[in-house]
């Protein structure tokens, strides 16, 4: 990544330091069996530690999933180095996702686990974080950037940045 990439390397910077400041704050400030609400019967923080993936898939298998979480970044970095993307949108995404990725490969790797703290109560599913949410999101707006931008693989909706 290149110099002109300045704001895409700070937003991802942003989203890993708040990301693991915040586990860190939930991870000293909060037992297995606290419980913070945020928004009555809509929001609460509590503390899981996620030996899994999303939805505590693969439980138990941090280091497999550190490391894909590591290649995952690499490529990421490698497909951005080459490929140099002009659009605004697939930097976003790209950011988003190597931002959650690198978040919970923190933790997997330091920690054995993934810290997650975000419950909604207003309907059953599963605690998530900061990263999750990145990750999340940067696959919305890839999926948005491919079906339509991306047509055919040509660089329609690209910009000129």
């Amino acid at each position: 990544m290149r110099f002109k990439n300045r704001k895409w390397m700070f937003l991802i910077l942003l989203i890993i330091i708040l990301d693991q400041v915040v586990k860190w704050l939930v991870a000293d400030n909060l037992s297995s069996t606290d419980s913070i609400v945020v928004i009555p019967h809509i929001l609460s923080f509590i503390y899981v530690k996620n030996t899994g993936a999303a939805f505590s898939i693969f439980s138990d298998k941090t280091v497999v999933l550190g490391i894909v979480s590591i290649l995952f970044c690499i490529a990421v970095t490698v497909y951005w180095y080459i490929k140099k993307p002009k659009s605004e949108l697939l930097k976003l995404s790209l950011s988003l996702l190597l931002a959650g990725a690198v978040g919970n490969a923190i933790d997997r790797i330091a920690r054995g686990f993934v810290v997650d703290f975000i419950e909604t109560t207003f309907i059953k599913f599963p605690v998530f974080n900061i990263a999750d949410i990145s990750i999340t999101f940067g696959t919305v707006f890839l999926m948005i950037y491919l079906l339509f931008f991306d047509k055919d693989g040509n660089k329609n909706g690209e910009d000129s940045n």
